[in-house]
């Protein structure tokens, strides 16, 4: 390996003493036909020579020079991508801006950047998903011992057989949710688009939600203008869903679940939110992460992933969504969801 690495350099430096005899000889040529006006010289030949020499040795210092300094710096990169290659993503490479390879640099350290990112997400899910699993699996199981193994009175064996049965529930809700996101994140393609009414889909979740709005005791509040849109209705009735859900959720008791769409020439604006508590500002990005639920009252009643659901199926069908802790003067937790019109919306 090393007799390659040496052979290689050899050829190289044969390459650049080639290429500066070659700009020599091309100067050389223009010297002797150029006429020396300013430097009096009897032998012309004599001094295409010397120049020729001279822009020769020049060439080869400054090639040489550049090339040493270049090299230098590849080393640089080369080790940096072996480090990369080894699974190290936290090393980055010194950017100064005046560097031959100053976009080199910077491009490689965002890509480090982005694989590192990529790394701690991994190992943040797969922490994640391994405890949300985890929990109902216990529990089910340490409930089933007892049923199994102990006498026990019939007011608590109906107890726990509930318990078993929610926590089944809930993990065939994670499954079936983690698998939803799984697809999610790998589709690229939006099929079976159609024209949708936004303003009746959410009318429709309201209605379909009237238990969860009663059992809490729960207003709602609709200002909903005539809204199209084209896309696939099956994916945007998940995320208006999964708003309401959540918004369900925060809300306390007696309080009011607000829902209003509206449209201009360039998008569409939806929001869904509650009169419950604000969201804090670093809590916005974090919430929208898989299976983060933050420090709240209410995390046994959810996975924390509805809204990493909303977010990947935003990025598909060309939407956003901000956070918002006021809605027309009223304080709370409001999200506002922006879809882009369409030539054909």
């Amino acid at each position: 390996m090393k007799n390659k690495n040496l052979s290689s350099k050899i050829l190289t430096i044969l390459y650049l003493i080639l290429f500066t005899l070659l700009i020599a000889v091309f100067f050389g040529v223009l010297a002797i036909d150029v006429p020396f006006v300013l430097i009096p010289y009897k032998n012309t030949h004599l001094l295409a020579i010397e120049i020729g020499f001279f822009l020769f040795v020049a060439a080869f210092i400054t090639i040489m020079s550049i090339f040493i300094y270049e090299v230098h710096y590849l080393n640089k990169l080369s080790r940096a991508m072996q480090k990369v290659a080894n699974g190290d993503f936290s090393v980055r490479l010194p950017i100064k801006k005046y560097d031959l390879l100053f976009k080199s640099f910077g491009n490689f350290n965002k890509m480090a950047a982005e694989l590192d990112s990529t790394q701690t997400l991994k190992t943040d899910f797969i922490s994640h998903f391994s405890h949300e699993f985890k929990t109902p699996i216990t529990s089910i199981n340490g409930f089933a011992e007892l049923l199994l193994h102990q006498d026990i009175p019939e007011d608590k064996r109906k107890e726990y057989l509930q318990i078993i049965a929610e926590e089944s529930k809930r993990l065939s809700k994670l499954s079936r949710q983690t698998l939803r996101l799984t697809k999610l994140e790998n589709q690229k393609i939006i099929t079976n688009q159609k024209n949708v009414e936004i303003d009746e889909e959410l009318r429709k979740i309201i209605i379909s939600a009237m238990p969860s709005l009663e059992s809490k005791n729960l207003n709602y509040e609709l200002n909903l203008d005539k809204v199209n849109y084209h896309t696939d209705p099956e994916l945007l009735r998940e995320v208006w869903i999964n708003l309401l859900n959540n918004s369900i959720k925060f809300t306390p008791k007696g309080g009011t679940v607000f829902i209003s769409c509206k449209q201009d020439k360039d998008r569409v604006e939806v929001v869904i939110g509650n009169n419950g508590p604000q969201i804090e500002e670093k809590e916005k990005k974090k919430i929208l992460e898989k299976f983060y639920q933050g420090e709240t009252n209410n995390k046994s009643e959810g996975l924390g992933l509805g809204l990493a659901i909303v977010k990947q199926i935003l990025n598909l069908i060309n939407g956003n969504m901000e956070i918002y802790s006021t809605y027309q003067g009223i304080s709370g937790a409001f999200f506002k969801v922006f879809l882009l019109k369409q030539k054909n919306n």
